[in-house]
């Protein structure tokens, strides 16, 4: 990932062969006044389905590239491609590839930095 500073503005160059360890590309932390955030993450085919997680705040999820499936506390919701969803806060939700190429979720939270989250694995 690669940041370019202009005046106020702040652009960054995702590398999927090097993403943010938190998966957010921006955040406080390279662009101090922003009110919220925005990350991705990509998840090849073929790979586990993520930890169950729950944040403290709401998030939206758009669909950049693949399938997938949102295991969630209400169910189970089958997603592709351009398609965005709302996950609301303190709700459990895990992202499964069902594809075959890479899943790449863009998300957002309306918060600076990734809020408070709680984790439980899979069994």
């Amino acid at each position: 990932m690669t940041d370019s500073v202009t005046g106020k503005y702040v652009q960054v160059t995702y590398d999927p062969a090097n993403p943010p360890a938190d998966g957010l590309l921006l955040s406080a932390a390279n662009v101090p006044e922003i009110q919220n955030c925005l990350g991705v993450v990509t998840i090849p085919p073929g790979s586990p389905r993520t930890d169950t997680i729950a944040h403290a705040t709401s998030e939206v999820m758009y669909v950049a590239q693949g399938a997938g499936r949102l295991h969630t506390d209400q169910g189970v919701l089958d997603f592709d491609r351009g398609q965005a969803i709302f996950i609301p806060a303190a709700s459990w939700h895990a992202l499964e590839n069902t594809g075959g190429e890479d899943l790449v979720s863009v998300f957002s939270f309306p918060s600076p930095s990734r809020p408070s989250t709680r984790a439980k694995r899979v069994s």
